[in-house]
């Protein structure tokens, strides 16, 4: 998380993008030095923030409703 997933997060941020952070998901090298990022990341604002049991049921939705 700490190394490579908030850095990612920040450019795609910065280019334009709307980042989709499955924090469950994320690996980390250092547990509270990942927890610091997540907790950066949803202080700036800058992506949505959401864990994998709720990513899927939108996607499960979405699918049914097309």
């Amino acid at each position: 998380m700490e190394v490579g997933i908030e850095p990612t997060v920040r450019h795609a941020a910065d280019l334009g993008y709307i980042p989709v952070v499955v924090t469950d998901a994320c690996g980390a090298g250092h547990e509270e030095a990942a927890q610091r990022s997540i907790a950066s990341l949803e202080f700036t604002g800058d992506a949505i923030m959401t864990n994998g049991e709720t990513i899927c049921g939108i996607f499960r939705h979405t699918q049914t409703a097309g």
